[in-house]
């Protein structure tokens, strides 16, 4: 079979992760996984020939980061190991006596070093690491290669040509990791990659790897799919805080590859997995897509409309009009009192999370906020850039709120993205338009390997931006009413507990909890109610899920969250109507369990749907009153 052209019509399948699959199989072994190719050739070949089992017919060579100034290590060292890695994955199709079928690819990770000097001496510097590594390479014959998870394309540039000089046939691949906004941590744009790559005649195919899972990783390649080299697909098994997958089985591989399907409808045929595979993802993969035909064709058709998928988190918005333009419902009478007040004098409060649109037009937004406001929500909070997701700034929207709605907003603060100075000078504004409360959360990380680079801010944690501000407050007017997170979900709830407890010494008052579906999560909470004492308040997470795939994406791909497999099923076979009216049933159930346990409820909308979140308001408000 010819993969030198798009219009192969099978499926292509790469074998999954090395390196976090290894490190699960022989967590005692803390060696170089470049080096065991050499100290323990055996379990490197075993690994292959489980791909190899489970279908996969492109096996990588074991040497992602083969780079004498990443390893720390000479250049013949390092040129023995990528030896040993090319004769291991030859050996382990050898042995299988599958030569016929399965191919070797040459494997090269992005090259990262600590940089000094100018940004030129360090360009020169990777043009030439990368040169080094492919020469090895085309010495022992290589005809296929896969740059994966890079960020940039002109280092590779050099390499790339040198190896098509050598060799005019080899297949040469580079998959991109980017972000959900379909940018690289380096700050380009996959767009522009793709079209640099398209330009680029030595390259074969292009892709994506890493950094998401199928579900986010497929909605990039699906907006991404009008390139013609376009056709490399291998996500993360879900997010890295999750231990990145590791020890997976059977139930999570099969939603690992039915999530890939939106990426295969684009043109993705040639499949894989990277960090937190293994080879049953691999093997489901090939029971899903080995008789299915790659739909090649909507990649040539400018004006396809891609629908977001609902997974994804971005679908398009309903717009519902308020009942009624007056901030206010029938049956509750409107108090003075300020949301937090409330919570002091032991009345229930409702909070509702609302983010920010992706895009500046904001009508529908606000049309949207005053509907809660009328529904008696207390208190709007609008989360920071979620998930890595670009949307308008969480700060300066909670200032436009107050100021054309009269809502109280409590804007979440990442240190994920802004040094402490940033911070101070956002605090500064948002109090001079009357908004004094924000929620201090570190921020989703973005870790991969140790060896990648990782340029988030950090300059700060929750903890030490909660006693920043508690400093602060002494010099304001009308100080910040500072609240922090608490995922009562985790396993070890006695690490999150003492986490909590210093954030209380930090100045933390109010916490808001992670979605709350299981029992463990409710007697968490009541033990952190009890630790924590009287004046600390609680708002319970309450997440309605609208149907079985948003149960399953929330339960695979979302840190924090536990879902157990009993409300899933519940969502089976239902349509889009049943599935919202089972949402608000199951929260009801949630709310109505929780009542005597917080100190008020904080309701997370899905896809923009206010009206469930407003309903489960409304009824509560109703209810209380």
């Amino acid at each position: 079979m010819n993969h030198n052209h798009i219009t192969d019509n099978a499926l292509v399948l790469y074998d999954g992760a090395m390196g976090t699959y290894y490190r699960w199989l022989y967590r005692e072994d803390d060696s170089l996984l470049e080096e065991v190719n050499l100290s323990n050739p055996d379990r490197i070949k075993e690994i292959h020939q489980a791909y190899i089992k489970a279908g996969a017919v492109r096996i990588k060579t074991n040497t992602f980061a083969a780079f004498p100034l990443m390893l720390k290590q000479n250049a013949d060292q390092v040129k023995q190991m990528v030896l040993a890695a090319w004769h291991l994955a030859n050996k382990a199709i050898y042995e299988l006596k599958a030569q016929e079928t399965v191919k070797v690819v040459a494997d090269i990770g992005p090259f990262f070093v600590l940089q000094s000097g100018l940004a030129d001496d360090f360009q020169t510097e990777s043009q030439q690491a990368y040169l080094d590594l492919v020469k090895i390479f085309i010495d022992v014959g290589a005809e296929e290669y896969l740059f994966e998870t890079q960020e940039q394309l002109t280092d590779l540039i050099p390499a790339i040509k040198l190896i098509k000089s050598y060799n005019p046939n080899a297949k040469i691949t580079v998959s991109f990791s980017v972000n959900q906004n379909g940018f690289t941590r380096t700050g380009l744009r996959l767009k522009e990659l793709l079209a640099q790559a398209e330009q680029t005649d030595e390259i074969t195919f292009t892709g994506l790897n890493c950094t998401l899972g199928p579900t986010q990783l497929g909605q990039v390649f699906a907006e991404h799919a009008e390139s013609s080299k376009f056709c490399f697909f291998g996500p993360n098994s879900g997010l890295p805080e999750r231990d990145l997958g590791r020890g997976r089985g059977g139930m999570e591989a099969k939603y690992f590859a039915e999530s890939c399907q939106k990426a295969w409808a684009n043109g993705a045929y040639q499949l894989g997995g990277c960090c937190g595979t293994n080879p049953l993802d691999i093997r489901a993969l090939f029971d899903l897509f080995k008789a299915q035909k790659p739909v090649l064709s909507k990649r040539f058709d400018s004006k396809l409309e891609l629908k977001v998928s609902e997974q994804s988190g971005s679908e398009t918005e309903i717009s519902d009009k308020p009942e009624s333009g007056k901030a206010e419902i029938e049956g509750i009478k409107i108090t003075e009192k300020t949301w937090y007040e409330k919570l002091l004098t032991g009345e229930q409060i409702v909070a509702i999370e609302y983010d920010t649109p992706t895009k500046a037009n904001v009508e529908t937004y606000l049309e949207k906020v005053a509907q809660l406001k009328a529904a008696g929500m207390d208190l709007m909070t609008i989360a920071d850039n979620p998930n890595g997701q670009t949307r308008i700034d969480s700060a300066l929207m909670a200032a436009r709120i107050k100021r054309e709605l009269d809502v109280e907003v409590l804007p979440h603060f990442t240190c994920r993205d802004r040094n402490i100075f940033a911070i101070h000078s956002l605090l500064l504004g948002l109090a001079t338009c009357d908004v004094h409360q924000i929620l201090a959360v570190t921020g989703d990380p973005i870790p991969l390997e140790n060896r990648n680079q990782i340029k988030s801010v950090f300059n700060v944690n929750s903890q030490s931006l909660l006693r920043y501000i508690s400093q602060l407050n002494q010099d304001m007017p009308r100080p910040f009413i500072l609240s922090a997170a608490l995922n009562v979900n985790v396993p070890r709830f006695d690490m999150e507990l003492k986490k909590a407890k210093r954030k209380v010494e930090s100045g933390a008052q109010v916490f808001l909890t992670q979605p709350i579906f299981t029992e463990r999560g409710k007697e968490n909470l009541m033990l952190a109610k009890q630790e924590l004492g009287d004046q600390v308040k609680f708002l319970a997470g309450i997440m309605p899920l609208v149907s079985e795939k948003n149960a399953l994406f929330m339960k695979y791909e979302m840190s924090g969250i536990d879902v157990p497999d009993e409300i899933i099923k519940r969502y089976a076979d239902r349509d889009r109507d049943q599935a919202e009216k089972l949402a608000l049933e199951i929260s009801r159930e949630i709310m109505a369990d929780l009542q005597q346990v917080t100190d008020g409820f904080y309701l997370i909308t899905p896809f923009q749907r206010t009206h469930l979140t407003a309903q489960l308001c409304r009824e509560w408000k109703v209810k209380k009153n």
